[in-house]
C-alpha cells in the first residue's frame, strides 16, 4: 500500500510541475484585427497573375491567398503538412480536404456561409513565385481587403464579413 502512496505522489507531483513548464508560457497567436485604414496599400497590379486573380504569400510563412474579381472571393490556403491547429470536422457533403482553405465571398453565395471553409480536391492556386505582402500592409480588389499581420493573413469583404487563416490558427466572421 505504501508503494501506491508513494506512486500517487509522484504522479501528482510530475503533473503539477508540468502545469509550470515552459509550454503554457508561450504565446498564443491570435486572429488580427481589421486592419487600419491608414496601413499601407500595395499595388495590386504586382500581385497578379495575369488570370483575373491576385495571389499572395503572408511573412514568409506557409499561407498564401488569391483574391479573385470575378466572382468576388479570397481563398486563403496552406499544404496540409503545415496546419497546426486541431482540424475541424469534414461535413459529409465533403468528399475532399477539410481545413486547409478558407473561403470569403463579398456577397452571400447561393449556397452556403460567406466565411467558411472551402472542401478541395487539390491546390487553388500555386504560391511559387508569389510575392510576399508586407506584415502591416493590405492589398485591395474590389469589395475584398486582405491584411498580413506576421504569418496570418486576414481577409474582410465591405459588409464585414472576414476569413484569417495561419499555420497555427483559422478565424470566420459570419
Amino acid at each position: 500500500m505504501r508503494k501506491f502512496g508513494v506512486l500517487f505522489l509522484a504522479v501528482i507531483t510530475a503533473l503539477a510541475l508540468s502545469a509550470c513548464s515552459a509550454g503554457n508560457e508561450e504565446t498564443k497567436v491570435k486572429i488580427p484585427d481589421k486592419p487600419a485604414v491608414e496601413a499601407p496599400t500595395v499595388n495590386a497590379a504586382d500581385y497578379s497573375n495575369g488570370y483575373g486573380g491576385f495571389v499572395f504569400g503572408v511573412g514568409g510563412g506557409t499561407v498564401w491567398c488569391t483574391i479573385n474579381e470575378s466572382p468576388a472571393f479570397a481563398l486563403c490556403e496552406h499544404r496540409e503538412v503545415d496546419v497546426a491547429y486541431k482540424l475541424p470536422a469534414s461535413p459529409d457533403s465533403c468528399q475532399g480536404a477539410w481545413g486547409y482553405q478558407a473561403k470569403l465571398w463579398a456577397y452571400q453565395p447561393s449556397q452556403g456561409k460567406i466565411a467558411d471553409w472551402y472542401c478541395s480536391s487539390g491546390l487553388y492556386s500555386d504560391p511559387e513565385g508569389a510575392f510576399d505582402l508586407p506584415s502591416g500592409s493590405k492589398i485591395v480588389i474590389g469589395q475584398i481587403t486582405c491584411f498580413a499581420s506576421e504569418q496570418v493573413a486576414r481577409c474582410d469583404n465591405e459588409s464585414g464579413q472576414y476569413i484569417a487563416l495561419g499555420s497555427d490558427i483559422y478565424g470566420f466572421g459570419n
